[in-house]
């Protein structure tokens, strides 16, 4: 009889084991194209987290931020227990180890920083840090596993407030 239960016990638990992994670390992995209907306008974020800025630096901040916060359009995800690897719209691969332990990594503009991509609970968050700034990029899943929402924070001494906006993306 007790073998009876103990079995009856393990096949239930087999049966909800996926649920509960899935719910631990949602299943970003794969490749998502912009979905522009429901994704921030990028330039407005920007001249709403410039607009208290110096009149004569407000121009240059809000260069710099267009040059680096051009919406990605194609995402591309992979992860085991040791590494994540994103990709964007074809550029070179970023790797860094799962476990918030930062990489130097060089930008296509030549600009080394700190990318650091970590877990938090369900999200997955991957931090680029600069001398002057961070960039942290958070990727989380929606209900159905269809969507996914890129939630972008940049902040700088230079800004009076963060710069926050979202893109959603699809399965592509």
């Amino acid at each position: 009889m007790r073998t009876h239960w103990l079995l009856a016990a393990l096949a239930g638990l087999a049966l909800f084991a996926p649920e509960i992994a899935s719910a631990q670390a949602p299943n970003l992995a794969g490749s998502w194209v912009r979905h522009a209907e429901g994704s921030d306008d990028i330039n407005a974020k920007i001249n709403e987290a410039t607009a208290r800025m110096n009149f004569a630096l407000r121009g240059i901040g809000r260069s710099r931020l267009r040059k680096t916060n051009t919406p990605y359009q194609r995402v591309a995800i992979a992860y085991n227990a040791q590494q994540v690897t994103i990709t964007t719209d074809g550029r070179s691969a970023i790797q860094t180890p799962a476990n918030g332990t930062p990489i130097r990594w060089k930008r296509e503009d030549g600009e080394m920083l700190n990318v650091s991509t970590d877990w938090k609970n369900t999200v997955l968050e991957q931090t680029f840090a600069a001398e002057d700034g961070k960039r942290v990029n958070r990727y989380t899943l929606s209900g159905d596993g269809r969507m996914m929402t890129l939630e972008v924070t940049i902040t700088s001494p230079r800004l009076p407030q963060p710069l926050v906006y979202r893109q959603m993306y699809h399965r592509a």
